[in-house]
């Protein structure tokens, strides 16, 4: 059997190559490892996407997309077309919108018309694939069980893509990413992984497959800056002690996310990462107003950020902090908060992006039906935002500038509000 997998664009994107998909290289080097005839067919920042599928239609026995929900309005339209050109073409969809989708499902909310428009695929697939059986794939919903030592999965082909034309550069020098966990185990309501298992357990290379992964893209690729692709690394200090005496007798460098509460509470951890080659660390602060913080389930504080924040800096290591506005219930007092925790803590980049509820997350597959204000028909606890069909509408809270969308208000701050606070904000925070 003849595999094609697929990674659509992802034109909402300021740059389209930056990060690849990862997840999909895994899945196809692990694929190819076990004898499977299989292609990849990289499609993120291609102009000629629908010319390249009419070509590839009847070249295989099944093609697998791979999509996250903001680009499914894209992977439905491709596998459309696909389907128009082969009638007799079988599709699978997985990646994370089916995963998102099926908890979803689980959570009682069947009528939602997105899982209707899967439908559209001959399967769907949930979880994660590197072990699961492509010749007897079933019709409708394929749940893989849960993957728990992830060093049995061979290191990514990164062969298998163009890498170099990726482009993202870490203190002047090239760099590529790399994933040497699954799974967060933390609870804030706006992720789309907290009822996905996948996404919720976690689950870790060993430092020693870390180092062997690092001299690969070293010795293959030239490279020696990474970007940590993990939710955060900090999550176990003993595992990132033992990695920091292997790393630190090469000579890389790193960026990658850190839980500020957990750098807080073990602030030895942050030697191990400066030994480890680590010259820049981000954290998703998501907002100054501990109310918020607490409503969302952060389960940290806007002093424990700022300690976390300071604690970097002091060290001479670079830090950007992560926030969002539009959370459930917020004011604009409460964003105000927001932005004085930028203007105090002065982090040497911050990023401002507005919530967008997607599926998976518990805001959005707990959101209860309301008709307070007009089009916005779904609410969580103060959060209100617009039923959004992913097949036919677009769906991104942020991309490229002067295309930002945003679906959902608060009671005090409506869409239009949040749309030019956001963008006034950023331009403020610049200029001081």
């Amino acid at each position: 059997m003849k595999i094609v997998l697929i990674n659509p664009p992802a034109p909402f994107l300021m740059n389209e190559r930056v990060f690849p998909n990862l997840g999909l290289v895994q899945l196809a080097t692990s694929l190819k490892e076990r004898g499977y005839n299989l292609e990849l067919l990289d499609l993120c920042g291609n102009n000629n996407s629908n010319q390249l599928i009419q070509e590839i239609a009847h070249s295989a026995d099944l093609f697998g997309f791979s999509s996250t929900t903001p680009q499914f309005i894209e992977t439905y339209k491709l596998n459309s077309l696909l389907k128009k050109e082969n009638p007799n073409a079988k599709t699978i969809l997985g990646g994370a919108h089916p995963s998102a989708m099926h908890s979803l499902l689980k959570s009682g909310r069947v009528e939602d018309i997105n899982l209707q428009r899967l439908n559209s695929f001959d399967y769907i697939f949930v979880g994660e694939g590197d072990e699961s059986d492509f010749n007897n794939l079933k019709p409708g919903w394929n749940i893989a069980p849960l993957i728990h030592d992830i060093d049995k999965s061979p290191i990514p082909d990164r062969s298998l893509i163009d890498i170099h034309s990726y482009k993202y550069f870490l203190n002047g020098k090239e760099t590529t990413i790399l994933m040497t966990q699954r799974g967060c185990p933390f609870n804030c309501s706006f992720c789309c992984g907290r009822d996905v298992e996948m996404y919720r357990k976690p689950r870790s290379k060993s430092p020693k497959r870390i180092l062997e992964e690092l001299d690969y893209l070293n010795d293959k690729f030239g490279y020696s800056s990474f970007m940590w692709f993990d939710d955060e690394i900090n999550v176990n200090s003993k595992r990132l002690k033992d990695i920091s005496e292997l790393l630190k007798k090469r000579n890389y460098i790193h960026r990658g996310f850190v839980r500020s509460d957990l750098l807080v509470k073990h602030p030895e951890t942050l030697e191990y990462l400066i030994d480890s080659g680590f010259v820049e660390l981000c954290s998703g602060v998501e907002s100054g107003s501990d109310d918020v913080l607490k409503r969302i389930n952060k389960g940290t504080t806007s002093e424990i950020n700022s300690l976390a924040a300071h604690i970097i800096m002091d060290k001479g290591i670079k830090y950007k902090a992560f926030a969002m506005m539009g959370h459930p219930g917020e004011t604009y007092e409460e964003f105000k908060k927001t932005v004085q925790w930028i203007k105090d803590i002065k982090p040497h980049g911050f990023d401002i992006s507005i919530l967008s509820p997607y599926p998976g997350s518990r805001l959005y597959n707990l959101a209860k039906d309301s008709n307070k204000y007009p089009e916005f028909d779904r609410e969580y606890e103060g959060l209100y935002f617009k039923s959004i069909d992913y097949s036919s509408e677009e769906s991104f809270y942020k991309g490229k500038p002067g295309e930002y969308h945003c679906n959902i208000r608060t009671d005090e701050l409506t869409s239009e509000n949040l749309l030019q606070l956001r963008d006034n904000t950023e331009k403020e925070l610049k200029r001081s």
